[in-house]
């Protein structure tokens, strides 16, 4: 029976040996299938026979995170780094699955002690740019898509930023001072992002006044130099009563190390009656999982040059969560019958967004807007979006 029992634990040795000689060729396979279920299930198998391997655990913590599953992956990386510390491959991973499971900070910390060892490693920009979360959406435009849905290896198998899809339906109510009839509004938005660029489509409706406004928008953000970025904005609202004709909208921006970023953007809107400019100017600067935001805006309207102001802190808390609150004070161009004028503006607003699910969010905010002598108005907004 002893001599059986050793037989038959040198066959499964044998077999083990086998299987594990076999198995990178396999997942070289699945990974470029981007059959990540199949990769996982051969690593665990390598794994089980050779648990020292520590190319393999490597493998499948990147496997873990482009699933959506980086909290999995993050006691793999501890324990690669733990054996070596210096390893930019791993530290470099580790900082990808911190960024996916929502720990912005351990990210840019993991990031700084990476460009400390291995100046320049590939991917680093691209990863900065991921650790800049956008602004919570300002009520009733589009919302930032924030949930990876599929990922794509560049040459050498390096995961790029995941993939983001959403399609968001947002509601809006607001009521009015002077006895005036209460707004209301509709949005349908599709966006998404992905390999450093953004995007999205949309349409609106507008009731005001008794009259009805529809309008399509669009957008797209385009990485055109290391910590660069070009944002391009454009909508018209044909045949319009209270919406401009047209808008279109360039903003230049530059993201520095230490999480600031600045930007410049130039808007033009045109009215049937009027052609108003804006120029904004705006400063961030992200500090853990804090937004805090300012705007200097210098607007032309019909020949009169007025100033506003913007300010905001924003607080992500997971993954695709924030909340944040607005602060806008200064002037700005509003319709009077058929022409444009400045009016004062006081406003203060709370929003954000709230992962319901893997797939499902909450978008909400509520505010409040004196404008001018004209009327003061209070608002609620709510939506949800989907991933996909």
């Amino acid at each position: 029976m002893r001599v059986a029992r050793s037989v038959l634990a040198a066959l499964l040795a044998l077999a083990g040996t086998q299987a594990a000689a076999q198995v990178g060729p396999e997942v070289d396979a699945r990974l470029a299938a981007q059959d990540w279920a199949g990769a996982e299930r051969l690593l665990r198998a390598r794994l089980a026979v050779a648990p020292d391997d520590d190319a393999a655990r490597f493998q499948l913590a990147r496997v873990l995170a482009w699933q959506q599953r980086a909290a999995e992956a993050l006691p793999l990386y501890d324990a690669l780094l733990a054996r070596e510390p210096g390893n930019a491959d791993y530290l470099f991973g580790r900082a990808q699955a911190q960024l996916w499971s929502g720990d912005r900070a351990a990210a840019q910390a993991s990031v700084a002690r990476l460009e400390a060892i291995t100046p320049g490693y590939p991917g680093v920009d691209d990863l900065r740019r991921q650790m800049t979360p956008d602004p919570a959406p300002a009520p009733m435009q589009a919302a930032a898509p924030e949930r990876p849905a599929g990922d794509r290896l560049v040459d050498g198998g390096d995961p790029v930023a995941p993939r983001m899809r959403e399609i968001g339906l947002g509601l809006r109510h607001e009521w009015l001072t002077q006895g005036l009839e209460a707004w209301q509004g509709q949005r349908l938005d599709v966006s998404g992002r992905g390999d450093g660029r953004g995007w999205y489509v949309a349409a609106a409706r507008e009731r005001r006044f008794g009259l009805v406004d529809s309008g399509l928008e669009a957008g797209i953000a385009l990485p055109v130099a290391p910590r660069w970025t070009l944002q391009l904005d454009g909508g018209a609202w044909p045949g319009s009563d209270f919406q401009p004709r047209w808008f279109g909208d360039v903003r230049m921006q530059h993201a520095f190390e230490g999480g600031t970023v600045l930007a410049a953007g130039l808007r033009r809107t045109r009215y049937p009656e009027a052609t108003v400019e804006r120029l904004a100017l705006a400063l961030e600067q992200y500090v853990g999982d804090w937004r805090l935001g300012y705007t200097f805006n210098r607007t032309d309207v019909d020949g009169e040059r007025v100033n506003g102001h913007d300010a905001a802190v924003d607080r992500y808390y997971g993954e695709r969560d924030v909340i944040g609150l607005r602060l806008t004070a200064g002037s700005e161009d509003v319709q009077q019958g058929t022409g444009i004028v400045a009016s004062r503006v006081r406003a203060l607003a709370l929003q954000g967004r709230h992962g319901l699910s893997s797939t499902w969010s909450l978008q909400w905010g509520v505010g409040y807007v004196r404008q001018g002598d004209f009327h003061d108005r209070r608002w609620l907004q709510l939506g949800v979006r989907r991933a996909f």
